[in-house]
C-alpha cells in the first residue's frame, strides 16, 4: 500500500467540512434467505438531491477560492452530479453551468435548472465534453464529477460513515461508474479499519471501465458502451481513481444489466 497516497486525501477532513450540509444517511438492515449473511444498505437515495453526489459537490464548493467562486463552476453530467452541483452552488451563491448530453432524462435536466443552474445541451456526450472544455478555457472552474481529489474525498464520507457505524464490517460492495465513490470509500475504509475489510467494486458488463483500467494498469477510455444502466457508464474511469483503486480495492466484478435491473426492482418493491 502506498501510504503517502493513502494519507494524502483524509476523508474525515471532508466529513467535518460537510457537517450540516449533507445528511448522514441510514445504514439499514436488509433481510436475506441465508441467515449467515448480515447485509446492510447505505441509503444514499435519502441524501440531499437523492444521491451521494451531493457529498462530492458540496466538498468542492466548500473548498473554492475567492477567484474560483467569482469565475463560477462548470461540469459535464448526465444527471445526478449536475443536479448536486447546481444545488450546492445555489446554496453557496456560486454561478453554475451544467453541460449535459441531449439524451439525458428530461426530469434531470429540469432539476438542474430548478436549482438555478444554466444548462447547456450537447448532441452527444463527446459534444457535451467539448462545450464544457470551452467554458473552462474561458475561465470557469471545472468541478469534475468523479476524477478529482475534492470530489472523491467528499464521496468517501459514505464509506467513513459505514466504518464508524459498523466497525465489524467484513465486506464492502460499491457500485462503480467513473470510480469516485469506490475510490473515496476504499480510502475511508483503509484509513479507519485497515486491510481486514474486503472492498469490492461492481460495474455493468457493458461499461467495464474500472475493471479494464486495473487490468491494464492505466485509466482507459471505453471504445464501446452497451449497458442501459444510466449513471454507471461514463466514457472511462478516472486517472486518480484508477490509481487509488489499484492500491485500495481488492476486486472489481461486472454484472449483466439483467441482474442489476432485477436488483433495482427488488429494492423498489421492498
Amino acid at each position: 500500500m502506498n501510504d503517502d497516497l493513502l494519507r494524502r486525501i483524509p476523508i474525515r477532513d471532508a466529513a467535518r467540512r460537510l457537517e450540516g450540509l449533507v445528511r448522514r444517511t441510514p445504514l439499514a438492515p436488509f433481510d436475506l434467505p441465508d441467515a449467515r449473511v448480515e447485509l446492510r444498505l447505505k441509503l444514499e437515495c435519502l441524501q440531499e438531491t437523492g444521491a451521494f453526489k451531493a457529498r462530492g459537490a458540496s466538498n468542492q464548493i466548500a473548498l473554492l477560492s475567492e477567484r474560483e467562486r467569482a469565475a463560477g463552476v462548470v461540469t459535464v453530467s448526465s444527471g445526478n452530479h449536475g443536479k448536486a452541483l447546481a444545488w450546492a452552488a445555489q446554496r453557496a451563491g456560486v454561478r453554475a453551468t451544467i453541460v449535459m448530453p441531449a439524451n439525458a432524462y428530461p426530469n434531470k435536466i429540469a432539476a438542474c435548472r430548478e436549482f438555478g443552474a444554466e444548462v447547456l445541451l450537447g448532441e452527444t456526450r463527446a459534444a457535451a465534453e467539448r462545450l464544457c472544455a470551452e467554458r473552462v478555457a474561458a475561465g470557469a472552474t471545472l468541478v469534475h464529477p468523479y476524477d478529482a481529489e475534492r470530489t472523491l474525498q467528499g464521496a468517501g464520507t459514505v464509506g467513513l460513515e459505514i466504518a464508524d457505524e459498523w466497525p465489524e464490517l467484513e465486506v464492502l460492495v460499491v457500485p462503480c461508474g467513473g470510480g469516485g465513490l469506490l475510490a473515496g470509500s476504499a480510502l475511508a475504509i483503509r484509513q479507519t479499519l485497515g486491510r481486514r475489510v474486503l472492498v469490492v467494486g461492481v460495474e455493468p458488463e457493458g461499461a467495464p471501465s474500472m475493471k479494464l483500467s486495473l487490468e491494464q494498469g492505466r485509466a482507459v477510455t471505453l471504445e464501446r458502451i452497451t449497458t442501459q444502466v444510466q449513471g454507471l457508464c461514463p466514457p472511462g474511469a478516472g486517472c486518480l481513481n484508477t490509481e487509488i483503486c489499484g492500491l485500495a480495492v481488492d476486486a472489481v466484478v461486472t454484472l449483466p444489466d439483467e441482474e442489476i435491473l432485477a436488483a433495482q426492482r427488488e429494492l423498489v418493491l421492498r
